[in-house]
């Protein structure tokens, strides 16, 4: 047996099959998993890592995440890779960079920080445009030095605009030769790594508005052009196809996934399900949908935002609310002092007052009456009810709790600071009667996007601290199968995603006794490309992170290895499709 470049010894191993937990060693080389025993050779072992009384797991994969930008400027993507995140997926809902002409790059960076809140200073000084089509990005992200793995799903939103303008994108269905030419595109992608495509189909209803707060392209698509696509993924047999298309309450567009399912015959990710106290029978629902979809012979699965998650932000800054009134007025005032000023207009607080509906609000994290002021920030009447809920502040002053929201607004010029407390269900057995469903992923980390009022990179952690030690409702064994080798066997991430031999060494190691983080609050962070700065939640416990065999993190801190690699589906032997270059020339 050759010596191993990484060799982790005495560790509890839970290898993500479900298999029970045994202890035993793993020895790593060349990124791989070479063995796996219970006392291998320490002969000539480049470094050796005592796991004796820690838990030995695979790296979580997240499958909805938006570090398309992030990877430029930060390597390791934190707050995820801090809780065990080797692999992401990007290019979700149908937003990113490629392919992209050099005269429309401004509009789809405007686009990502827009939808995704990724801030528009980060990315004009980190991103480098050397690139147009979906290969050329690839290209340039297998260069770019990471210490995490990606995949990436061709966006819908950037082909379209690419193929037909962005007005057309935006106002018709494609013509013949314009599908056509989406269709090459599609292929050429995938024969450069794509894993299928994503968007997102909210119709007016979508919180990821246009720059001037209009639906985005694939929210007001013709659905045939996206079927036309689908037809690509069944000709393959290979790759995955996600599609953002339901918000509690207030739309569902489930036929979509099915349609989808039937026409592609690959897995179709559904977004989003999450359970929350106030709508007991949404997630069931779902949960129903997937075994009556099962049971049609359609591949769905659904992307579930399912642990302790909150947001924290002044009102200047969120637009994560967007699709509901009064919040799209708001929204789109105009900017800082425009909102202020809208904040304290009678008029307005009467069209406020009177469209606000509490049933409504999930999408926005919960009622306002369920916000807590976390700081006044320069609202002095308004510091004695820091720390209260917004229905305490209500009931206090005999006003209702849009009106006393609004004042905090007006009077703190936009930067009082609220905090949700119902974003998500914060019911234990509820979490885990959803996590537990064979079809439903656990993740939507959203990592890279909201950042300056939403952080998810934590899921993991919680899921482990929460559900498993915590409340004892789900095993290691079925959560860490879950964060792992189910995403990697529904995404056709190959000899990932578990501690088998032969299969890559992309590995977190921790302490179960500790692991967690503050739930306080988030920590602000003043990190990004231009000094601004974002909310994180950082780890506790985690003691090593290792990327195709190289340790990346050490209790959070870089190592400087940046081992991460491009990821991607492609068959062995499968021949490559026509070039979109081949194709225009003919």
């Amino acid at each position: 047996m050759p010596a191993f470049d990484l060799l982790i010894r005495n560790g509890a191993i839970v290898d993500g099959t479900q298999v029970p937990r045994f202890f035993g060693d793993v020895g790593i080389k060349d990124g791989v998993i070479a063995a796996i025993g219970g006392n291998l050779p320490t002969e000539g072992a480049k470094r050796i890592i005592d796991a004796t009384g820690l838990i030995v797991a695979p790296g979580v994969i997240d499958p909805h995440t938006h570090y398309d930008a992030q990877i430029h400027w930060d390597p390791y993507c934190t707050n995820s890779g801090w809780h065990g995140n080797t692999s992401f997926v990007v290019g979700n809902c149908g937003f990113g960079f490629m392919p992209c002409r050099p005269q429309d790059r401004d509009l789809y960076m405007l686009m990502m920080e827009n939808t995704e809140q990724v801030p528009l200073g980060a990315m004009r000084k980190a991103l480098s445009w050397t690139w147009e089509t979906f290969p050329q990005w690839m290209e340039h992200m297998k260069r770019l030095p990471k210490g995490v793995n990606l995949a990436s799903y061709l966006p819908l939103n950037s082909l379209m605009i690419y193929v037909m303008g962005y007005e057309a994108a935006k106002h018709r269905g494609a013509t013949a030769q314009e599908r056509s030419r989406m269709r090459t595109l599609l292929h050429e992608a995938m024969d450069a790594g794509a894993i299928g495509f994503g968007f997102s189909h909210l119709n007016q209803f979508n919180s990821h508005k246009d720059v001037d707060g209009s639906p985005m392209p694939t929210d007001a698509m013709c659905l045939e052009d996206a079927y036309y696509l689908a037809e690509v993924l069944r000709e393959r047999d290979e790759g995955v196809i996600q599609v953002l298309c339901e918000l509690p309450v207030v739309i569902s567009n489930r036929h979509v996934v099915e349609e989808l399912a039937r026409i592609s015959r690959r897995p179709i990710l559904h977004n989003v399900v999450a359970p929350f106290d106030a709508l007991p029978g949404y997630h069931r629902g779902i949960m129903a949908w997937l075994d009556e979809c099962q049971a049609k012979g359609l591949n769905v699965y659904s992307q579930a935002l399912a642990f302790r998650a909150w947001n924290e932000f002044n009102a200047i800054e969120n637009n994560g609310w967007q699709s509901i009134a009064p919040f799209y007025e708001f929204t789109n005032a105009g900017g800082p002092a425009a909102k202020v000023a809208l904040a304290a207009d009678p008029q307005f607080r009467d069209r406020a007052r009177a469209q606000y509906k509490r049933e409504n609000m999930d999408g926005a994290g919960g009622a306002i009456e369920t916000w807590i002021l976390l700081e006044a920030k320069g609202a002095d009447a308004w510091v004695a009810h820091e720390g209260r809920m917004m229905s305490e502040v209500s009931a206090a002053l005999g006003r209702p709790a849009v009106d006393c929201f609004f004042d905090i607004v007006a009077a703190s010029n936009g930067a009082a600071n609220f905090r949700t407390t119902e974003a998500t269900s914060t019911v234990a057995e509820t979490v885990a009667e959803l996590l537990r469903h064979p079809r439903v992923l656990p993740g939507t980390s959203d990592g890279g996007a909201h950042v300056k009022f939403y952080s998810g990179g934590h899921f993991a952690t919680d899921n482990i601290a929460w559900l498993g030690r915590e409340k004892g409702l789900m095993p290691l064994e079925q959560l860490h199968y879950k964060f792992s080798f189910l995403p990697a066997r529904v995404l056709g991430l190959k000899n990932r995603g578990a501690l088998l031999e032969g299969y890559a060494a992309d590995i977190y190691i921790y302490d179960y006794e500790t692991i967690g983080y503050d739930m306080r609050a988030y920590a602000v962070v003043n990190d990004l490309p231009d000094g601004d700065y974002r909310r994180v939640v950082k780890a506790q416990g985690v003691k090593y992170c290792i990327v195709n065999g190289e340790v990346t993190l050490e209790d959070s801190e870089p190592t400087g290895n940046l081992s991460g690699r491009m990821l991607n589906t492609r068959k062995s032997g499968r021949p490559l499709a026509q070039s979109a270059a081949a194709a225009a020339a003919e």
